[in-house]
């Protein structure tokens, strides 16, 4: 590529008609002018027929690859919805897995009707367990994601709740539903403890105090 001399930037002297003389051409200012422009360069860049061909064409490259990857993208997100929180489905039957239970258990299992936006995330009979007290247990999971574990068992002993409850202190004894629960807390978990006529219930959570009140009404309700 040649440079190309400015012109634009060369004044022709011109004559002062009042005195006769003539006025020297403007130079460029230098390009470490800080007020230097374009029209101070020495000479104008070009492209060449093939340089600007090539640029036009990488361009074009360019906006052909989006295209061809937003159109790979769009059917993969359409085929691949993301999930939903009210899609999912357990596939625990919490009350066919209690009546199996039940049979081998000795005592009345706690398995509570759910609703419709609520759920159980597991639910089984504990039998080779190391503390020698076989137990019921299942997650129950309510709107919002609240969670309480129940576990039950029919010869429970001050070892295993201690076990079960991971040493948590016992604070105070609250009646709910008509029972006599022992409280206990350790971090942000909230344990409620309590006596039946043929089995002893720990329910516990630690995301709503509220919910876990709510399972303890049930629990009385159908294990006095």
């Amino acid at each position: 590529m040649q440079p190309e001399k400015n012109t634009e930037n060369s004044i022709p002297a011109t004559g002062n008609t009042a005195n006769g003389t003539e006025t020297p051409a403007a130079s460029p200012r230098s390009l470490d002018d800080p007020n230097a422009t374009f029209e101070d360069l020495p000479y104008k860049p070009q492209l060449t027929e093939k340089q600007a061909k090539r640029a036009n064409q990488t361009f074009k490259g360019m906006v052909l690859s989006i295209g061809f990857t937003v159109a790979i993208l769009i059917p993969v997100l359409m085929l691949n919805p993301p999930p939903k929180d009210d899609a999912f489905e357990s596939d625990v039957n919490l009350q066919a897995t209690a009546e199996q239970t039940e049979q081998i258990s000795g005592f009345e299992i706690f398995a509570p009707e759910l609703g419709d936006k609520e759920y159980a995330n597991f639910a089984r009979w504990q039998a080779n367990t190391a503390q020698g007290v076989p137990y019921w247990e299942c997650g129950l999971v309510f709107e919002d994601k609240n969670f309480v574990w129940v576990r039950q068992a029919a010869d429970a002993n001050p070892t295993w709740i201690a076990l079960i409850t991971d040493a948590a202190t016992p604070t105070e004894t609250r009646t709910i539903g008509g029972a006599q629960w022992e409280v206990r807390t350790k971090d942000q978990n909230t344990y409620l403890i309590s006596e039946f006529k043929d089995s002893t219930v720990v329910l516990s959570s630690d995301t709503s105090a509220e919910q876990l009140n709510s399972v303890a009404e049930q629990v009385a309700s159908e294990l006095d």
